[in-house]
């Protein structure tokens, strides 16, 4: 015959468990969040604007419908302008400049006149606005000017020039005809590769890592691949080499996050993200093209903004983590980017600032 326990031990064990999960509790990790911080509306007028700048190194450039200048992290606009033709754009300083022009004007974050030259073809500057390349109108040639105007150095290509990409002293080009260059800050070459293993060789999209590490590239026609290169040494060597489902025909976006930890590539109907140092890789499915993309928080964050006619799809994602936030909304102009490490988003004329925090 069984002997019954008493209820006293089921009742005492009961309260032990929830005394022990009342005293020690198991810590849940802290969320990631979306909040929006401010909204303004875009104008020509930024004196308008009350609030008063925090630091013009703080601001950040963008670039929405036909206008572009430049916002505080406050909110408050520096400058805004009419593009005329095309916009040479970084951090610091600026370029608009008309179709046929020869002449150009180079202008700090207020639109103050910094340098002006001259010359036949179309600028860019490097994302801290330290460095002024002119492509020349036939898309073979390239060179750098100092703030003088006074030509660095200048280099010919034998083929059209379909990429480039700016970081530091590296500049990676990319050619119609397949070919990879990277160059150093005197426009030598110290690095070139034939991306071949497809029925035609171009390339489409290349990019460079801030700090050299690694390069990579969309290439080919039947197959189009991604090649990602890592430095080996005084040379490159390939690590990474894969396959798309994509048949573009135009320009690739894509791009290394600030610390050079990752790289994002357009796919389709996706954003594809790579971490060259471990081979890791992902896709974070969008809802039409890829338009733009911002690295936030020393890229523990990235945002994605896709396209499908005026359909908008933002995606906020913790790389190889997690997804954050997704919204969809409709937009007939659309910008990204990042300011005081927050996500800056620009809409149909206004201008938004939306931060990523732990709860």
């Amino acid at each position: 015959m069984k002997k019954r326990r008493p209820a006293s031990i089921f009742f005492t064990a009961a309260l032990l468990i929830v005394l022990y999960f009342a005293l020690f509790p198991y810590p849940l990790g802290r969320e990631l969040m979306a909040k929006p911080a401010w909204a303004v509306t875009m104008t020509s007028s930024p004196s308008n604007n009350p609030q008063s700048p925090s630091g013009a190194k703080e601001a950040a450039p963008f670039a929405l419908a036909d206008h572009f200048g430049f916002v505080g992290p406050n909110g408050s606009l520096l400058h805004v302008e009419q593009r005329l033709f095309q916009v040479a754009l970084s951090q610091g300083a600026y370029i608009n400049y008309a179709r046929m022009g020869t002449d150009w004007i180079m202008r700090d974050q207020r639109g103050e006149r910094i340098a002006s030259f001259s010359g036949n073809g179309y600028p860019v500057l490097s994302d801290d606005g330290s460095r002024i390349l002119i492509v020349s109108q036939d898309l073979t040639a390239l060179k750098e000017l100092d703030r003088n105007g006074s030509v660095v150095w200048s280099r010919d290509f034998p083929a059209i020039l379909t990429c480039l990409s700016i970081q530091g002293d590296y500049l990676l080009v990319g050619l119609l005809n397949g070919t990879l260059q990277l160059l150093n800050r005197s426009g030598t070459p110290i690095y070139q590769v034939s991306l071949g293993q497809s029925r035609i060789s171009v390339t489409y999209g290349c990019t460079v890592a801030p700090d050299g590490s690694f390069l990579a590239c969309v290439s080919g026609i039947q197959p189009q691949a991604l090649t990602v290169m890592g430095r080996s040494g005084s040379s490159y060597s390939r690590t990474l080499r894969l396959t798309l489902a994509t048949d573009y025909r135009r320009e690739v976006r894509m791009g290394f996050s600030p610390d050079s930890h990752y790289l994002f590539y357009e796919a389709s109907d996706a954003v594809g993200l790579v971490e060259p140092q471990r081979g890791w890789r992902m896709q974070v499915p969008l809802l039409g093209r890829l338009e733009g993309a911002a690295f936030l928080e020393n890229s523990r964050t990235a945002a994605f903004v896709a396209r499908d006619g005026q359909q908008v799809d933002l995606q906020l994602v913790s790389p190889f983590l997690a997804g954050i936030s997704s919204e969809t909304f409709s937009a007939r102009d659309l910008y990204v980017g990042a300011v005081d490490g927050q996500l800056l988003l620009g809409v149909d004329g206004r201008l938004m600032r939306v931060d990523v925090e732990e709860l």
